[in-house]
C-alpha cells in the first residue's frame, strides 16, 4: 500500500467517534447479501436487485418507510408551515465523525426548516458541558447530545426541569448505574454484540469466497479490540460469541487472537503495531482474518499485514468504510478488503427527526417507537436499529451515492447516480424477533405485530 496514500485517510480517521450502542448478549443471526471479492465479485446495487450486498445492524430484513413514519424525513410535508425550531448539537470530545454528523444534521434542518446553530465541541471538560447545558437548554428548543456515557442521568434531570427536548447522538443514553445499563432514552443506532456476529460471519463467508481451495483449518482468526471503551468492546464480545457458537475449533485450536489497542488508543499506528506483535508471535500462521473495530484498526492491521508478507492471504474488514473509501478511490489494493458501514444522513435521520416530533408534540419520550422496545432485555425505551451496508471496492460507490440520493444530499458528488432512486435500497430495517419477549399482553410485542401487518 503506498503510504503517501494512506496517509490522506489517516487525516480523516485519526479522531474517528465510536458508533455506540448498549452491549448486553444476543442470540446469533443470519446476515445477508455478500460483497463480493476480488476473486468473485458481487454486482453492484441497481435498481432491479434492491438490498443487494446489504445487511442490516440486527440482522433483520429490509424494509419500507412508511407514510407519516416518525423519524424520518417526508419529502411530501410543507416542514415550513411549521414553527421554525432552535437546535445545537454539543459534543464532550469531537472527532472527525462528530464532524460528519455536524453536517448531517445541518441537511437535515435545511430540509425541516429547523435553525440548526452547528456542534459545540467541550474539548473533553465535562465540568464545563455540564455548567453550558442549562444555558443551552433555555436558549434551545432542542439538544442532540454526545457526551460521556456517565453523565447521561444528570443531564436527563436538567433538562426535565428546564423542559427543553432532547436525543442522544452516538453515545447511547444508558443508566451506568444499574445492573445491564438499561436505556433511559429512546435511541437510535446499532446493537454492538450483534455487529460483532456479522463480522465474524462475514469474514469466514468471505475467505471461503475467495479462497475456495483453501480450508478453514489454514486461517487464524484476530480482533482488534479496544477493551477499555465498553460500547466498541461489546463489538469484540460479539465476535467472539459468534465463533464459540459457530466455529469453536478457532478457539479450542488457539487459533483466536485478540490485539488490544488499549494500551494507547484506536488509531493507525497503535493498531499497526499490536497486529504486528501478533503476527511475529505466531508465524506459523500465514492466513489472516481480521476484524477491526473502527475503520483506523483495520489500515493499521492492513499495514501490519503488508510488513509481514502476508497481505495477499489475509483479510481485514471494519466497522466504519471512510477510510477505505478513500483508499479504493485513489485505486489502491490491500488486505483490507470490504468494511460494514451506515450513512451517517441515515444513521442521522432517525435521531433528528425523533427530536423534531418531540418538539412538535408528535411524540412522547414514552410512547415513541413502542415497536422498537426490546422488551426480551427488560428495556422500556426504544433501541432503533439502523441499517449497516457491506461495502467493497465493486459496489462501495453506488452504496454512497444512494445516500446522497435518499437524503437529497451532494456529499459525494464524484460518485454516478445513474440507476439509483431513493428505493434502490431501504433505509429501514424490520424490528428482530429476538427484540421480543412473546408474553401475552404485552404492548410492545403487540406494536411490533401491528408494524408487520
Amino acid at each position: 500500500m503506498n503510504r503517501k496514500i494512506l496517509a490522506i485517510t489517516v487525516v480523516v480517521i485519526m479522531a474517528i467517534g465510536l458508533l455506540a450502542a448498549c452491549g448486553s448478549d444476543a442470540p446469533p443471526l443470519t446476515t445477508g447479501g455478500d460483497p463480493g471479492t476480488t476473486a468473485s465479485p458481487a454486482p453492484s446495487p441497481t435498481p432491479t436487485e434492491p438490498g443487494g450486498s446489504v445487511v442490516v445492524g440486527g440482522g433483520v430484513e429490509h424494509v419500507d418507510v412508511r407514510a407519516g413514519e416518525i423519524g424520518t424525513w417526508d419529502p411530501e410535508r410543507d416542514y415550513y408551515a411549521n414553527p421554525r425550531f432552535n437546535v445545537t448539537y454539543m459534543v464532550l470530545q469531537a472527532g472527525a465523525l462528530h464532524l460528519q454528523w455536524e453536517s448531517a444534521f445541518e441537511h437535515w434542518a435545511e430540509l425541516s426548516n429547523v435553525e440548526f446553530h452547528g456542534m459545540i465541541d467541550f474539548g473533553g471538560d465535562a465540568d464545563q458541558f455540564m455548567m453550558m447545558l442549562p444555558i443551552l437548554a433555555e436558549q434551545n428548543d432542542g439538544l442532540i447530545l454526545d457526551p460521556d456515557q456517565q453523565m447521561y442521568d444528570r443531564i436527563a434531570e436538567i433538562l426535565a426541569e428546564t423542559g427543553t427536548h432532547w436525543m442522544g447522538g452516538m453515545a447511547v443514553p444508558q443508566d451506568t448505574t444499574r445492573e445491564g445499563f438499561p436505556l433511559i432514552h429512546p435511541y437510535a443506532g446499532f446493537y454492538q454484540p450483534v455487529v460483532g456476529h456479522h463480522f465474524g460471519e462475514h469474514l469466514i463467508e468471505q475467505a471461503q469466497l475467495l479462497w475456495p481451495d483453501v480450508p478453514l483449518d489454514e486461517f487464524a482468526w484476530m480482533t482488534i479490540d479496544h477493551s477499555t471503551i465498553f460500547a466498541l468492546h461489546q463489538r469484540a464480545v460479539g465476535a467472539r460469541d459468534w465463533f464459540e457458537r459457530h466455529h469453536p475449533e478457532f478457539i479450542n485450536e488457539n487459533r483466536f487472537f485478540v490485539a488490544d489497542t488499549s494500551i494507547r488508543h484506536w488509531d493507525v499506528d497503535t493498531s499497526q503495531e499490536v497486529v504486528s506483535t501478533i503476527l511475529a508471535m505466531n508465524p506459523q500462521f500465514e492466513r489472516w482474518l481480521i476484524f477491526g473495530l473502527v475503520d483506523a484498526q483495520a489500515v493499521g492491521a492492513a499495514l501490519a499485514l503488508e510488513a509481514a508478507g502476508l497481505s495477499d492471504t489475509s483479510y481485514t474488514a471494519p466497522f466504519g468504510a471512510e477510510a477505505a473509501r478513500l483508499m479504493w478511490d485513489a485505486g489502491q489494493q490491500s488486505a483490507l478488503r470490504s468494511a460494514g458501514t451506515s450513512s451517517t444522513l441515515i444513521f442521522a435521520e432517525p435521531v433528528f427527526f425523533a427530536l423534531y416530533a418531540f418538539m412538535m408534540g408528535e411524540a412522547e419520550y414514552n410512547t415513541l417507537w413502542p415497536e422498537w422496545v426490546n422488551c426480551a432485555d427488560g428495556q422500556t425505551f426504544p433501541m432503533r436499529l439502523v441499517p449497516f451496508f457491506w461495502v467493497n471496492q465493486e459496489n462501495y460507490r453506488d452504496v454512497f451515492a444512494w445516500g446522497d440520493v435518499y437524503a437529497g444530499s451532494d456529499i459525494f458528488p464524484q460518485y454516478s447516480r445513474e440507476g439509483i432512486t431513493r428505493d434502490t435500497f431501504s433505509a429501514r430495517v424490520r424490528v428482530p424477533d429476538w427484540y421480543r419477549c412473546h408474553q401475552p399482553g404485552c404492548e410492545f410485542c403487540a406494536a411490533a405485530a401491528a408494524i408487520e401487518e
